[in-house]
């Protein structure tokens, strides 16, 4: 009897919570994030203007329409003397001067914590890649670039992980809090008043939505604009000796990045996924996605995002022409689940709904306990703090949750496919245009993409600068992978 009284007053502080909690969040949603009020229509380049930039061994350098595209080839360390000889000035740029200072170290982040917690995930790094980054900073060498250390060229792998998380203030800390330079994926939590805006959007979709019921995957990006990364984007095409080729959207001096299609048919973008299980002590992001790309089946490329060792959360979207479907995947240290097109995982209970023939995933687990874990880490942030333990305590303020951007898109993206239900398919266009308006619409795209994996074309933007121009407001490029690995 007491034990029952006992829970009866946890559970009546957990509504008063929800009802003060919901009141601010309704009051503040339209903050969060800046809505377009018209609907805008991207616009296309169908056929960009191709000029060769430079060449290096095997590798060359163009632009095409609005992007720099840079094609490597060979074994792995080749691949990367090719890099570090062709983007000499991207690379120091990006380091020195752009992304990484302007996001580490001008906003707090102190070297000797910065390159311990990078070393910490270097060492689940595939000793290919490690080799591939050294022919990077002998490329930079035989560009008369002596001043860029490995340490150093590896964090721009690792950054995604540390910038997650405060200024030196690793997971394991028990400090709660979000970077101070990616916007928050909850940014109630911690400013109610504040206009940062979630992160990233994957759409997937086939059968009775497109036109010949081929598989497509629309793809926004969301990450700062502010600190000049889109300055040193570039389209990798690789062409390694042991695998398909590979196209990936990433920056001068990576050995990987979030976003990617290869000859195979398979197509990958990742999302932040909060939770309560972060460590360091896994492989960075950036290499998941580029290992993904390595595969030749979408069962091998869930496979290696679940056989881990993950760092901190993503949610995966994988897409693949071959079996003509999709996986979305939750993943952390912990949490590893994996779904489908009308997954009855993905239920009422949790307050989401799953629709045939696509898949759709922005920046919140759909799962029971992964939504505890994402509770558990953006509870104490909460004013009061609220601290939640297991799922009957989160199913008493899911509606905190279910108002915020990262479930308003999920929600939207639903809601546009019903009301297309029956009536004409999804075009390429029409999904620029989800990726480019209402709630999905994002001031701080870092790219944005479709792939069209069947005919191996992609459609890309890549944000602007000076001033600052998100990415899906800026036209988008086709390229044809074929075209670059003959």
């Amino acid at each position: 009897m007491v034990v029952s009284k006992r829970v009866k007053r946890e559970n009546l502080f957990f509504i008063v919570v929800w009802l003060v909690v919901s009141i601010s969040s309704v009051l503040f949603a339209g903050e969060s994030n800046e809505v377009t009020s018209q609907w805008f229509t991207p616009q296309i380049i169908e056929s960009p203007v191709i000029n060769k930039l430079d060449s290096e061994g095997e590798g060359s350098l163009y632009q095409v329409g609005e992007l720099k595209l840079c094609v490597l080839k060979g074994d792995y360390y080749d691949m990367g003397f090719q890099h570090g000889r062709l983007l000499a000035s991207h690379i120091r740029h990006v380091i020195k001067e752009g992304y990484l200072k302007k996001a580490l170290w001008d906003r707090g982040y102190t070297s000797e914590y910065v390159y311990a917690q990078s070393a910490r995930m270097v060492k689940h790094i595939p000793k290919k890649y490690l080799e591939e980054a050294k022919g990077i900073i002998d490329g930079l060498k035989r560009a008369g670039i002596g001043d860029i250390t490995l340490d150093e060229l590896l964090v721009g792998s690792t950054v995604a992980e540390i910038l997650h998380f405060p200024p030196n203030t690793p997971p394991e800390s028990g400090q709660v809090g979000f970077t101070p330079d990616s916007p928050s994926v909850h940014t109630h939590f911690e400013n109610p008043q504040g206009n940062s805006t979630p992160q990233c959007t994957n759409i997937a979709l086939w059968g009775k939505w497109t036109e010949d019921g081929r598989i497509l995957h629309g793809r926004n990006l969301d990450w700062s604009i502010r600190r000049d990364a889109q300055d040193d984007a570039v389209v990798f095409v690789y062409i390694p000796k042991d695998v398909k080729p590979y196209l990936l959207l990433g920056w001068a001096g990576g050995i990987g990045s979030l976003t990617g299609m290869n000859m195979a048919g398979i197509t990958v973008g990742q999302a932040t996924l909060p939770t309560a299980n972060s460590t360091f002590d896994g492989r960075p992001c950036f290499v998941t996605v580029r290992m993904v790309l390595e595969q030749d089946t979408i069962e091998k490329a869930v496979d290696v995002v679940i056989n881990g060792p993950e760092g901190t959360g993503w949610n995966y979207m994988i897409c693949d022409i071959k079996t003509n479907s999709a996986r979305a995947i939750e993943s952390d240290p912990v949490i590893k689940n994996v779904y489908v097109e009308s997954d009855p995982k993905e239920s009422e209970e949790t307050k989401h709904y799953s629709l045939p023939n696509m898949i759709r995933r922005t920046n919140h687990p759909v799962s029971k306990e992964g939504l505890v874990s994402l509770a558990k880490r953006v509870g104490p942030l909460l004013k009061p703090p609220l601290k939640v333990e297991n799922w009957e305590q989160f199913r008493l303020i899911i509606g905190i949750f279910t108002n915020h951007n990262t479930y308003q898109r999920y929600d939207w993206i639903g809601k546009q496919f019903q009301a297309r239900d029956g009536k004409e398919p999804f075009m390429i266009q029409t999904i620029l245009e989800l990726l480019a308006n209402g709630p999905v619409y994002n001031g701080d795209t870092l790219h944005s993409c479709v792939f069209d994996p069947k005919n191996f074309e992609v459609y890309i933007s890549n944000a602007g600068n000076n001033p600052p121009l998100t990415a899906t407001r800026r036209p988008y490029t086709k390229i044809k992978l074929t075209d670059w690995v003959n």
